[in-house]
């Protein structure tokens, strides 16, 4: 059974990288827009992975018959929808032009991703209780990469570096779902 983990994460981790590779050989004066950006190559991965992702919890929802799977389903789906169609952008430019003014409400702007934060950890804490062995190590990297991700977010504290720590915490988490699928 190990060597099936090997094998699917070893094609996973090739797939990131030749697709970066790639990128990078093909645009080499402006990579910050393989990265970052919503039509990046970055963000391309990083809704792949999501569905990855997705598709992995709906196999264990179905060989498990478990309900919480496919609520983490629907949270990775959803969080595909949100790369694609950019909800949380647009909830946040809703929001933004609405209480921009008054600088104190730069928490409210925020909500949007605040929300999905909580609602990422919430996730998080289900999945602790379903991934089995060294997933749990992967997931608790993927938490933490997130939480990177997530905090740059809020302060604006970098797009390459938000995205950077994103896209390592959404191959983590898929790599965890992985060694959950093979034990």
């Amino acid at each position: 059974m190990r060597y099936s983990f090997l094998k699917g994460s070893g094609v996973l981790l090739a797939f990131f990288c030749i697709v970066f590779s790639i990128a990078f050989a093909f645009n080499t004066h402006f990579p910050q827009l393989i990265v970052a950006g919503e039509s990046s190559v970055g963000t391309w991965m990083s809704g792949a992975l999501l569905v990855i992702s997705a598709t992995l919890c709906l196999i264990l929802g179905m060989r498990h018959r478990a309900f919480t799977w496919f609520f983490i389903t629907g949270f990775f789906f959803l969080l595909a929808s949100d790369e694609r169609f950019m909800f949380h952008e647009h909830l946040k430019e809703k929001i933004m032009f609405t209480f921009y003014p008054a600088k104190s409400f730069r928490w409210i702007r925020e909500l949007p991703v605040i929300a999905g934060a909580a609602l990422g950890a919430f996730v998080a804490y289900i999945l602790w209780n379903h991934v089995k062995g060294s997933g749990k190590i992967l997931l608790l990297l993927a938490v933490f990469f997130g939480t990177v991700s997530v905090v740059m977010d809020i302060f604006s504290a970098g797009v390459i570096p938000e995205d950077c720590c994103k896209l390592i915490a959404e191959l983590l988490i898929t790599l965890s779902l992985l060694k959950t699928i093979e034990v």
